[in-house]
């Protein structure tokens, strides 16, 4: 859920991320719900896209 939070607080949607990230819908979604094990390359982006280090978004 941390991702979901920052994304929410930087008031972006699940679609501006993973456009922005370069990753699939269902990739992001797995990542964000904690349903999926993440790569570090996908966190990178995502990290990128919220202007935040990559060990923010790991609990």
């Amino acid at each position: 859920m941390r991702i979901a939070n920052m994304r929410m607080d930087a008031n972006l949607t699940q679609e501006k991320v993973f456009l922005a990230a370069g990753i699939s819908r269902n990739t992001y979604q797995r990542i964000e719900g904690g349903t999926g094990d993440a790569r570090y390359s996908h966190l990178l982006r995502i990290a990128t896209v919220l202007h935040c280090h990559v060990r923010d978004l790991i609990p």
